[in-house]
């Protein structure tokens, strides 16, 4: 069983959150998950992360996950990728094919092609290309973002599968949840972190609409005391300016997202991560927003092989990106890639 498991594994600021799963027919078990408080900065100023430091942390948590768990998947920051649609010659060989994108990338790209790490998948959009060009999404951030993560992963004795980005990590969750909930189909999810929300849904259109928002729970936490340990003010008054602040800036996300999507309008919002449950927070936004809202807990979309005596207590809304990631980890190993550099 542990060559299927997959860990998905997210770092922050403030913490390292894993969740392992394992493929079940078309969908997936959680059989563990695991948060560890980080108390050192472990990320430089260019987001590649400190090998010790990391490798400290990445071995602790393996300890604490079930036996057996060497494949994992981790996030990168949104920020640290580049991502373009490039149309290509259709009646290229694969390896023609590979060749022309990644020339194609260099003369758009910022950085040097040999300082990147790229990786691309194929559109079936009609609406990019057309008969005798094959459009390509194509994805690149700089190789130290990925091989800092890769070595310090497996240092600590994992088996890195694949690298991500924390936006596909969520969209993952929010394709879990609509198929659980086919009703629910124009629904946005919102995750609320310590220090960033970040929102998505992939409309009718097929065109995925993610956003990053830098703002989080920090306001409501005890300065000195965020990660495992966290002590919320008890201040009404905080609750509903920090309620206030996220409102405004979910106002102008709405409206990039109607302007782009004005023939699906949203629906609902669910919300996930670690302020997902703030004191009347869900109420406020349905009031503001004339939408339902519910909390999601990112866990309970999946069947639960995980012993839930062991993981009493632990705030399942924060594991969302960790788990899409693990679903992305264990997509990855099940199917064939042409291009992973």
């Amino acid at each position: 069983m542990g060559s299927s498991l997959v860990t998905g594994i997210d770092i922050n600021n403030h913490s390292i959150k894993a969740v392992v799963l394992k493929p079940v027919g078309e969908l997936y078990a959680v059989v563990g998950y695991k948060e560890l408080p980080i108390t050192d900065d472990i990320f430089t100023d260019n987001h590649t992360l400190e090998y010790q430091k990391t490798v400290k942390k990445l071995k602790e948590l393996r300890k604490g996950l079930p036996f057996g768990c060497r494949h994992a998947a981790i996030s990168v920051p949104d920020n640290t990728v580049i991502s373009k649609v490039l149309q290509i010659e259709s009646d290229l060989e694969d390896r023609e094919k590979e060749f022309s994108i990644y020339q194609t990338f260099a003369h758009q790209s910022p950085f040097p092609i040999e300082e990147l790490s790229l990786d691309f998948i194929k559109l079936d959009d009609k609406r990019f290309g057309n008969g005798s060009t094959t459009s390509y999404q194509v994805y690149a951030t700089r190789k130290e973002v990925v091989e800092s993560r890769s070595q310090a992963l497996t240092k600590a004795g994992f088996r890195p599968v694949m690298v991500d980005t924390q936006a596909h990590g969520l969209l993952h969750i929010w394709q879990l949840a609509t198929r659980l909930y086919p009703e629910k189909q124009s629904w946005i999810m919102i995750d609320i972190g310590v220090n960033q929300t970040s929102l998505g849904l992939i409309p009718q259109s097929g065109i995925p609409f993610f956003k990053d928002i830098a703002f989080g729970t920090q306001a409501l936490y005890q300065a000195g005391h965020i990660g495992e340990h966290t002590t919320p003010f008890a201040s009404a008054e905080q609750t509903q300016a920090f309620t206030v602040n996220l409102i405004e800036r979910l106002k102008r996300q709405f409206q990039l997202y109607a302007s782009a999507n004005s023939l699906q309008a949203l629906k609902g919002i669910w919300l996930m991560g670690e302020g997902a449950e703030t004191p009347m927070l869900a109420g406020q936004l349905e009031r503001h927003f004339q939408l339902a809202c519910e909390t999601l807990n990112p866990l309970a979309l999946f069947e639960n092989k995980a012993s839930n005596k062991r993981y009493k207590g632990m705030d399942r809304h924060a594991f969302g990106i960790a788990a899409g990631i693990a679903v992305s980890g264990v997509k990855w190993q099940g199917v064939k890639h042409v291009a992973s550099n």
